[in-house]
């Protein structure tokens, strides 16, 4: 696991930086003040990663760590916010050029860039000291890695994911709500679910999907527990259909192998 540099900026920012943001009620300064000293993980640095990063970059968070093992290559350009077309030609690590722009957009967020693929073996060191994790890649097998390992922790995660113009979201509260095993018990086999290398992806419904997650990990990390939603919410921007699924007593109504171990 390949970490690279790190940047702790302790100048404070401007006050009227987060103004708009604090002017809200349900945030408020207090809100504020507990997303600067936040810390989340995101997970894969491409097309979801991106816009939950540059999302929690810019309301202030206080630490970002973002893994990702791959390099930019020109077919991420036209949904992957962070890259352009330089950072392709010269094959950058997607963290390495992430961070350079994070840091461009808010110098007093600390940004950890580590080129990594998750796996069991990594899985609890890159979420030490982590209060959120929000899930930004595109397997399945990662994300059950993930679940396995923040239930038993207590870690809270937000899961997402898209293909074509539909994707999902639900927010997970170990011992609190469902987790992903308790909607999905098995990890799909590898080539039994649409992909984005099979069925495409658009990106407009990146970016709705990716603003729902980083809304969830907002209002974690701002102490906001109660407002985080309690279903899975699915969107389907080509036909323009949204549907929710109620998924709050779903916990205690499932065998969940992770859950009830």
């Amino acid at each position: 696991m390949q970490k690279n540099d790190t940047t702790d900026n302790n100048t404070p920012a401007r006050p009227d930086r987060y103004l708009r943001q604090v002017t809200y009620g349900p945030l408020g300064q207090a809100g504020q003040d507990r997303l600067h000293a936040g810390r989340a993980l995101v997970y894969g640095c491409g097309a979801l990663g991106g816009v939950v990063a540059d999302t929690l970059v810019r309301a202030g968070v206080g630490k970002i760590r973002i893994v990702d093992p791959d390099i930019v290559e020109t077919h991420n350009l036209q949904r992957q916010m962070l890259f352009d077309e330089e950072d392709a030609r010269q094959r950058r690590h997607k963290v390495s050029a992430a961070a350079e722009r994070l840091r461009r957009i808010n110098s007093h967020v600390e940004i950890e860039p580590i080129v990594a693929r998750l796996d069991e073996s990594n899985v609890a060191e890159l979420c030490r000291d982590m209060d959120v994790v929000v899930d930004g890649v595109d397997n399945f097998a990662a994300r059950y890695i993930m679940n396995d390992h923040i239930v038993k922790t207590g870690l809270p995660w937000v899961y997402g994911g898209c293909v074509g113009a539909e994707g999902q979201t639900m927010t997970i509260i170990p011992g609190k709500t469902a987790c992903l095993r308790c909607l999905m018990p098995d990890c799909p086999p590898v080539g039994s679910t649409p992909t984005c290398e099979t069925n495409g992806i658009l990106r407009p419904i990146v970016g709705v999907i990716a603003s729902i997650e980083a809304i969830e990990a907002i209002k974690i990390l701002s102490g906001n527990i109660t407002a985080i939603s309690r279903q899975l919410t699915v969107v389907e921007l080509w036909d323009g259909r949204i549907r929710q699924v109620d998924v709050s007593t779903l916990r205690d109504q499932v065998d969940c192998p992770v859950c009830k171990s």
